[in-house]
């Protein structure tokens, strides 16, 4: 009876899922129409995709973080420029984030859209409650900012928080043995130490005052503040309630939302009597009308995302699998109808041998079509491995990027299993032929071995650096080190060929081809299931606030999932010296 109930249950679920598969709701786009973007979502590069599974389980666990894809969101804006039907835009809500999603370089690029989208003549609005400087950073490109009276702008500077192991691990009787090439190659600090090494924090402090220095002058720019001046408030407050906020000019008036409601019905040229003003939510937007850029012509530019940790095999929706990956690769570089590639790169690293798994398949594709990297929020270590052999590389001014360091690092379990009465005896034919084990520490030979491996891995980095950009080894060892680069800086130093975004990337890649007409293809080409979970919770209310308790075990909870990416096994590793899903 329960397995026939549990049958059932499944069997429902599939059927509902069908149904609403082949009846998705039509949208109704007013004529006039306020084009909302409220930013409660995770701007990931890749296009939106979503399991069975995780449908779900959000279903059941009523939770839900809209993903939009960035290119998506951006060419909306862009088309809305010129969309009769929109007469401004109104921006409010908080970002979130699913794996690497609402990065600074991808926020960059949706502001930088929107503050295109303002020499139409057209206006934007935007409303704030609670923002921290990553929302504000957007919401600061509006003609008009509004903020709740009793709201609060925590635009008080970046930090980054880290977290560390290393006496946990001594506590329950977990082993990890490392072996570095780098000087700030830190990736492993967190396994074997309790606090920030000195060049850990100095790259990392390069790194958070690069980053607010371009956040903070694009938004002073736009609030008509002195840097300066600006910089001298951020200092003296931990954060703005809304009577400061407007008396520095960081908002324009405080109002609560009902009270802006008159303002966006004359923006809308909405004279009905309803409560609310004639809109169309930006998801919607883009379900509806042709946003997705060039269609036109047989000839495609596939456009590869690269979103997440490198690991080996297939990896899970949320990794990059070296093997899958390596396959789609190699499908496009078999298919004559796509002319020019775009590698849009959001990803800190992995494994080193799934890396170069992946980075030999981009140089056989190079060989018969374009090939252009566009680097997003994070293109570090294993990240720049798989990109390096490109026609040319794109980033943004503040993409985090370089990190050419290598490591490895091997667990073990001896301790914390004594502990519970469990030992192992072990007998083989070889010194070394139980070397993968966790069962015990590596002995001083094999430790030696994987110092070897290491500084291979190291040197192999340097010289596909040094052919691929035609540079000397010796130089790329001074910026190597592990460090990481601002993409502004890792232009100066070679690192990077140009300062632009995704955009820019097909653009390039396009006249490398010599292509009049083509059509932009993803890679992967998401799914609609986000449609399926908007109707079938439909009424829902979204809430996405979080107790710092809560907050504190999702970060917990994200930390740990990157143990998940150290299956390399040779235990050798191009990750970087941040957990980049942190800086705060």
């Amino acid at each position: 009876m329960l397995a026939l109930a549990v049958l059932g249950f499944g069997s429902f679920i599939v059927i509902l899922m069908v149904g609403l598969v082949f009846q998705a709701p039509v949208i109704e786009v007013p004529d006039e129409a306020v084009l909302v973007v409220d930013l409660s979502m995770s701007i990931n590069d890749k296009p939106p995709s979503m399991t069975i599974d995780q449908l779900i389980q959000e279903a059941i666990s009523n939770t839900e973080i809209p993903q939009v894809g960035l290119r998506s969101l951006i060419n909306a804006i862009e088309y809305a420029k010129t969309d009769d039907g929109i007469k401004g835009i109104f921006l409010t809500g908080n970002l979130q984030s699913i794996n690497f999603g609402s990065g600074y370089a991808a926020v960059k690029e949706v502001r930088d859209a929107l503050v295109d989208f303002k020499t139409s003549g057209k206006s934007i609005d935007a409303y704030l409650v609670n923002a921290m400087p990553r929302d504000y950073y957007i919401l600061s490109c509006a003609d008009r900012v509004y903020m709740n009276p009793f709201g609060e702008l925590m635009f008080n500077g970046l930090g980054v928080e880290m977290m560390f192991y290393a006496n946990a691990f001594e506590k329950w009787g977990i082993g990890a043995q490392p072996v570095r090439v780098g000087t700030f190659k830190a990736g492993i600090e967190p396994y074997i130490q309790d606090h920030m090494s000195e060049a850990n924090r100095e790259q990392t402090m390069v790194l958070i005052e690069g980053l607010w220095d371009s956040l903070a002058t694009e938004v002073a720019e736009s609030r008509g503040i002195d840097p300066d001046d600006l910089d001298v408030l951020v200092g003296s407050n931990r954060s703005f309630d809304a009577e400061v906020a407007k008396e520095a000019g960081l908002v324009d008036e405080l109002v609560y939302f009902d009270e802006i409601l008159d303002h966006l019905k004359e923006v809308a040229m909405d004279d009905s009597d309803e409560r609310t003003f004639s809109q169309i939510d930006v998801v919607s937007y883009i379900q509806a009308k042709p946003v997705n850029g060039s269609s036109s012509g047989k000839n495609k530019v596939a456009v590869v995302y690269i979103e997440g940790i490198i690991v080996g095999g297939e990896g899970d929706p949320n990794q990059v699998g070296g093997d899958r990956l390596a396959r789609r690769i190699r499908d496009i570089r078999l298919d004559d109808d796509v002319k020019a590639v775009v590698l849009r790169v959001n990803c800190p690293g992995g494994g080193a041998q799934a890396s170069e798994i992946i980075q030999r398949e981009i140089r056989l594709l190079k060989e018969v079509k374009p090939v252009v990297a566009s680097m997003g929020y994070v293109a570090a270590s294993g990240g720049y491995w798989v990109s390096t052999y490109t026609n040319r590389i794109f980033a943004q001014e503040n993409t985090i990027t370089g990190s050419i360091g290598v490591y490895g690092l091997i667990f073990n379990v001896q301790e914390i299993a004594n502990n519970f009465g469990i030992t192992w005896d072990y007998a083989g034919t070889h010194d070394f032929a139980g070397s993968w084990t966790i069962t015990r520490p590596q002995t001083d030979a094999e430790i030696k071995q994987l110092e070897d491996s290491t500084s291979w891995y190291y040197d192999q980095f340097l010289q596909k650096i040094a052919e691929s950009r035609d540079m000397e080894v010796e130089y790329l060892d001074t910026v190597a080190q592990g460090r990481t680069w601002l993409g502004k800086d890792a232009l100066e130093v070679g690192l990077v060929d140009e300062i632009g975004g995704l955009a820019d990337a097909i653009n390039h890649a396009v006249e490398l081809a010599g292509l009049s007409e083509y059509t932009i293809v993803d890679y992967p080409r998401g799914n609609n299931l986000d449609d399926l979970v908007s109707a079938l919770l439909e009424g829902r209310e979204l809430d996405v606030s979080m107790d710092p308790a809560t907050g504190l075990m999702r970060q917990l909870q994200k930390e740990l999932e990157w143990l998940k990416a150290f299956n390399d096994p040779r235990g050798i590793y191009l990750l970087p010296e941040i957990n980049f899903q942190f800086f705060k």
